[in-house]
């Protein structure tokens, strides 16, 4: 049986692969199932490059998951592996996942970054000026895979790291059927916006991570209105270095639940 995207045009559309999916770890020897589409599309003044996963057979995807990675300005790309596994994991789920790089990163059109000036503004400061003008690249992707999908299947905003920051921008103009945060560092930025998300959310913690303020966390997710679950564990700090399947499996079960 075909993929709900066989045969599909649609504007930004380069290239078709089939597994094994590269940029997942864990699923890369098993990810024979599922297609991975290099993509472009805009957002805000630039154009985006992403990758664009699915089931390679089966019925069309049960939603779309827009992921949003670490910050570009300190390393971050598509390729991370918490994004590129989550991506491939939940396409295997029958999930249509789209994961991009930010402005400036990779083949995205932007001004280029100086990671080792960014980085050291970070450090001294916790912030880098304009970082929060990448919320246009979310919403640039989240209306992409909206697109592809059509308007009446569920979009999901999955972000790890400094991604998790981005995403109430998208829920300022949409409702998403569920966000996930994996890893947010709350002290490094606002999280008071997501006082105004309804949708479900799921919130993934490692208790070694360095960038974690358990009681700031606590405190924060306790003032929290939506229907929500925390999840803790020890998974190698910030990185959920060969700890992607416990990932996929934990926000599927999710995702099975809430969508």
């Amino acid at each position: 049986m075909q993929s709900g995207f066989a045969g599909l045009c649609y504007p930004g559309r380069e290239q078709k692969r089939e597994g094994p999916a590269p940029f997942a770890p864990s699923h890369g020897p098993d990810a024979e199932n599922i297609v991975v589409e290099t993509v472009q599309f805009p957002a805000g003044p630039y154009v985006l490059e992403g990758e664009l996963a699915y089931a390679s057979e089966g019925e069309k995807p049960r939603g779309g998951v827009v992921l949003a990675g670490s910050h570009p300005m300190l390393g971050g790309t598509m390729h991370n592996n918490v994004i590129g596994g989550l991506g491939n994991g939940l396409a295997e789920k029958g999930w249509a996942t789209l994961r991009f790089n930010y402005r400036g990163v990779g083949r995205s059109a932007g001004p280029r970054i100086d990671v080792a000036r960014h980085m050291a503004e970070f450090w001294r400061t916790s912030h880098i000026e304009g970082e929060m003008d990448l919320e246009q690249d979310v919403q640039g992707a989240a209306a992409f895979l909206q697109s592809i999908l059509g308007p009446a299947q569920p979009l999901v905003l999955l972000g790890y790291s400094f991604g998790c920051a981005l995403l109430p921008a998208v829920c300022r103009s949409q409702m998403p059927a569920a966000v996930l945060l994996v890893a947010p560092p709350l002290s490094k930025h606002d999280y008071a916006d997501f006082t105004t998300v309804k949708s479900p959310l799921l919130v993934i913690v490692s208790t070694d991570d360095f960038a974690l303020d358990l009681a700031r966390l606590h405190a924060w997710f306790d003032g929290l209105t939506m229907p929500k679950r925390l999840v803790q564990a020890a998974a190698d700090n910030h990185f959920f270095r060969g700890h992607e399947p416990w990932l996929v499996e934990t926000v599927s079960a999710f995702l099975s639940e809430h969508v």
